[in-house]
């Protein structure tokens, strides 16, 4: 299974399912302005960006309040620094849609009518990480001509999106202990159900939710055994191939000894000829053959005696 459908597949889960329902997506709304608490699920038009292609847009929440405020909302458990640039994707894709929907036109000498927008991060993890960030300061230093910022949103607390992680931080000690996907996914249910975390929403959808968390258990199961025998294939392959090195190596170096040596031989066969010429002076031997002069006189003494045995 490929790393990019897993992904798409853990994404398409709670997170998504949870805000299928207009109920949540007004109730996140009027959390986020209790000023506007009179807003009606008619008032709300989901227009979460969905890929049915691979590598192509998509986000996890994105809706158009009263044609005024267009919010969108991105579930992030592993903290990416990329988030601002995702998020303007997602607005330029969403601004591109609601000029198409309400027959508007970038090129019309009048300027359009868009939403006023409202970006915002849902972080599950536990790393620390700022109440928001910002495309320019991100990238570019805070020195560009344009920017977003997109409002992080951390705790555990009585909204739905603090629901919501507190539901990912119970999943996430639950697979720690437990190593029966079923098992994890039924007591991961039954404490945020104790907890107050989606209780409502749990209990409507025990039944998606356990086998939703059941599949996901799985997958990562299986990826984290694909990633261990990646490494195992991979420091296999290491070993091997620095063995062939190895060999190599020392093949290349016996070689090189072997002519050496062999070179040597040679030259020491000439100095022995020129002695026993007698035309050639120790000095000129050693001049020609590149032997030190000890080395001559060694030749020397061991024809001396050689002819003295025979």
């Amino acid at each position: 299974m490929g790393q990019e459908t897993t992904k798409r597949k853990s994404k398409d889960s709670v997170f998504v399912k949870l805000f299928e329902d207009k109920r949540y997506v007004r109730r996140l709304y009027t959390e986020l302005h209790p000023e506007d608490a009179d807003i009606s699920l008619d008032d709300i038009h989901v227009d979460t960006l969905h890929s049915f292609m691979l590598n192509t847009l998509y986000n996890d929440l994105g809706f158009v309040v009263k044609d005024r405020l267009v919010v969108l909302v991105e579930a992030q458990s592993q903290w990416c620094p990329n988030i601002p640039l995702r998020m303007l994707f997602y607005l330029s894709e969403t601004y591109r849609r609601y000029l198409s929907e309400t027959k508007q036109n970038e090129h019309s000498s009048r300027p359009v009518q868009l939403p006023q927008p409202e970006l915002y991060v849902v972080y599950s993890g536990n790393r620390e990480v700022p109440a928001e960030i910002s495309f320019a300061k991100a990238f570019f230093g805070g020195n560009a001509p344009l920017d977003v910022q997109v409002k992080v949103l951390n705790r555990v607390d009585e909204t739905i999106c603090g629901e919501y992680i507190g539901y990912c931080h119970v999943y996430d000690e639950q697979r720690s202990i437990y190593h029966d996907s079923h098992e994890c996914a039924r007591r991961t249910v039954d404490i945020c159900m104790q907890r107050g975390y989606l209780s409502e929403f749990l209990t409507d959808h025990q039944v998606e939710v356990i086998t939703m968390m059941e599949e996901l258990f799985d997958e990562e199961w299986q990826r984290q055994q694909y990633d261990l025998s990646e490494k195992e294939y991979n420091l296999k392959l290491g070993r091997a191939e620095g063995l062939a090195q190895g060999i190599k190596k020392g093949m290349a170096q016996g070689m090189a000894q072997g002519r050496t040596e062999g070179q040597m031989e040679k030259q020491a066969e000439i100095a022995s000829n020129m002695l026993r010429l007698g035309l050639f002076s120790k000095e000129n031997i050693a001049l020609a053959t590149g032997f030190p002069i000890e080395k001559i006189n060694e030749l020397a003494a061991s024809l001396t005696s050689a002819n003295a045995n025979a």
